[in-house]
């Protein structure tokens, strides 16, 4: 029962679930595409991707100075398709991974530490 619960209380918030959504959608994601992608801080970044972690939901993989997440390949197939099916309608989650999959380009054309520097001047 506390799998679920925190689970529930993890994807209840949208930045998480936006963020999960995204990383549906991709391979992983650096912080800084994160902090990108939702508009907020650092710090803010690793204190929602660390519920996520706790949750169970998402990896989380240190190269460097630099964090990247994934999701966790133990994950319920049955709730990433619950939540594939639950989204097909969402305007919101269309504009996000149009969104994301720019960010990645973006990322992956340019070395993430440079942008990630530049980022924190």
């Amino acid at each position: 029962m506390e799998s679920i619960l925190s689970i529930s209380k993890a994807l209840g918030e949208k930045n998480r679930l936006r963020v999960f959504l995204a990383l549906m959608h991709t391979k992983e994601l650096c912080v800084c595409e994160v902090g990108e992608f939702l508009g907020l801080a650092p710090a803010t970044v690793s204190r929602h991707m660390s519920i996520l972690c706790q949750a169970k939901l998402v990896d989380s993989q240190k190269r460097g100075k630099w964090v990247y997440y994934s999701i966790k390949p133990t994950v319920a197939p049955e709730l990433l398709q619950w939540m594939q099916n639950s989204i097909v309608d969402s305007s919101l989650v269309a504009e996000d991974g149009k969104r994301i999959e720019s960010l990645v380009r973006e990322y992956q054309d340019k070395d993430c530490r440079k942008v990630c520097s530049s980022e924190e001047r």
